[in-house]
């Protein structure tokens, strides 16, 4: 069930992107470009066939945010390739914070929640999502942290 970790990693990293592509307006000036250090929390409950207690995942990384993934809403998306075919729904911003509902239609469905509380020195994610894989249902959540480290080094 490897398959349905990574897919709920790239699903995750995309939320905050596909979040900001309509929207991006409303939330520039929030993060500014420079490296990141990303802290996710990932459960994803029992997902038939993987051992129990495997569902829940830590997972800490670093990534370069330039000016153009800023301007491109892409804040945590990294080069990931995340679900197509999503459409973000009840956007909202008020001070720092925003929240919508991302739906993805196709060959994964998925329903995911999120909020974003912009901090001075980064963001908070919390994500509720709820995703079904070829009639496999799974019940995700996921709470990130994104911290800037400073400029980029290449």
């Amino acid at each position: 069930m490897k398959t349905a970790l990574l897919f709920a990693l790239a699903a995750g990293l995309a939320a905050t992107g596909a979040a900001a592509q309509n929207p991006a307006e409303a939330m520039k000036g929030k993060v500014k470009p420079g490296m990141y250090s990303y802290k996710m929390e990932m459960d994803m409950g029992q997902v038939p066939g993987m051992p129990a207690g495997m569902g829940k995942q830590t997972m800490n990384m670093q990534h370069c945010v330039t000016p153009q993934d800023v301007e491109k809403g892409e804040l945590g998306k990294g080069r990931n390739e995340g679900p197509r075919n999503c459409e973000m729904k009840d956007f909202r911003m008020s001070g720092n914070t925003a929240s919508y509902r991302m739906v993805c239609k196709g060959e994964f469905e998925m329903v995911a929640d999120n909020t974003i509380n912009f901090v001075s020195n980064g963001y908070r994610m919390n994500m509720k999502m709820q995703m079904d894989r070829g009639g496999q249902k799974m019940n995700m959540t996921q709470n990130r942290e994104a911290q800037s480290l400073g400029p980029c080094t290449k």
